[in-house]
């Protein structure tokens, strides 16, 4: 047989698989949350933090046990259990090491049965679970929260965090000089930019005694991994940070009497858990619009609520106040959204029984 039939046949042969999957199954995507989130849970161990990690761990078991219990009782596997440890996880990570581990595994316990009781047969609930749970545990125990870091009198100040830095509300590790003059002197000169030190160690370990708040490098990893293969959309989170940085950096320091375009976008990105909820709470599925527009006007008003609730940042709750009023919008943009969709089917099956006239 001559080379060029041989190549015919090559081309003409039909592949056994003829799909290809432009983003990650949800499963897959879990698994992947499922690591990211340990990763965290790992710089616990590391750091020592072990109040927190038993705030953590108590939390993962609170959910794993809500999930058995109501697989006992109805034998209905309503999610898997991994996604139950990745919500005990998050919730956990969201809750202060004072937080007595006792409560927090009730507390967990208690917030999954119910919503399983009531949407027992829809893992994509309209609200986010892991909100509602920290919502819980701050009005029983609110006590066990910080307060805002930022004082009022620092409200007008051009760079809010470099104070809180130099006053010892966040650390500054033996490593954060050597990398900043590093930053300042080979790249940042280029653009005629100083990085302060203190912004390196606020990036690496934050330590609040809420862990979501602390690891930001670990975070804005996270968002790489979820973020390049399209496991999540950048879209929402990316606006949302846009929006919110944007109005910080304009309009904070205007509204309590200073200038305007002085607001300190890094203090309000690095602290409030501000990119851990960006990254896996605010598109949380089910939680979203579906439409490009829906998406954008998700996205847009999440960040104005973040920034009438939270400010400039260094909120311990205000960002879980942003998703439930974010999951309450979506409500409504999804019904204009179905409401969209059946007028344009009805308006097809119109066309379509005219012509078949």
């Amino acid at each position: 047989m001559k080379n060029k039939d041989i190549n015919t046949i090559q081309q003409k042969k039909v592949s056994l698989k003829p799909y290809i999957y432009k983003k990650p199954s949800i499963s897959a995507v879990t698994i992947r949350i499922m690591i990211l989130l340990s990763l965290q849970v790992i710089m616990l161990v590391i750091t020592k933090s072990y109040s927190a990690l038993w705030v953590v761990l108590a939390s993962a078991l609170g959910t794993s046990i809500a999930n058995f219990i109501h697989y006992l009782f109805t034998k209905k596997q309503s999610f898997s259990y991994l996604t139950a440890i990745i919500q005990g996880l998050m919730i956990g990570m969201l809750l202060p090491e004072t937080y007595p581990p006792l409560y927090v595994l009730l507390i967990s316990m208690i917030t999954i049965l119910i919503y399983k009781y009531i949407f027992e047969d829809s893992e994509n609930f309209w609200v986010n679970i892991v909100s509602v749970a920290v919502l819980f545990a701050f009005f029983i125990g609110k006590n066990y929260f910080p307060d805002f870091v930022i004082t009022r009198d620092l409200f007008n100040s051009k760079n809010a965090s470099s104070l809180l830095i130099q006053n010892g509300s966040f650390p500054i590790y033996d490593f954060d000089v050597s990398i900043t003059e590093y930053l300042n002197s080979n790249i940042l000169s280029h653009v005629k930019v100083t990085l302060p030190e203190g912004y390196i160690s606020l990036l690496w370990d934050a330590k609040s005694i809420i862990p979501a708040f602390r690891f930001n490098l670990l975070t804005i990893i996270a968002s790489i991994v979820l973020f390049s293969d399209n496991s999540f959309s950048s879209l929402i989170p990316g606006l949302f940070l846009l929006v919110y940085a944007g109005l910080v950096r304009i309009f904070f320091p205007f509204m309590n009497g200073g200038e305007l375009y002085q607001g300190d976008i890094l203090l309000a990105i690095l602290t409030s858990g501000t990119l851990y909820i960006a990254v896996f709470m605010i598109q949380w599925f089910g939680t979203h619009p579906l439409s490009l527009v829906g998406k954008i006007i998700y996205a847009v008003l999440a960040g104005v609520f973040a920034f009438f609730i939270v400010g400039c940042g260094t909120s311990p709750i205000g960002m879980v106040y942003v998703i439930i009023i974010c999951n309450i919008v979506n409500l409504l943009i999804r019904q204009i959204e179905e409401i969209k969709v059946e007028n344009k089917i009805t308006k097809i099956a119109n066309t379509k029984i005219v012509k078949d006239r």
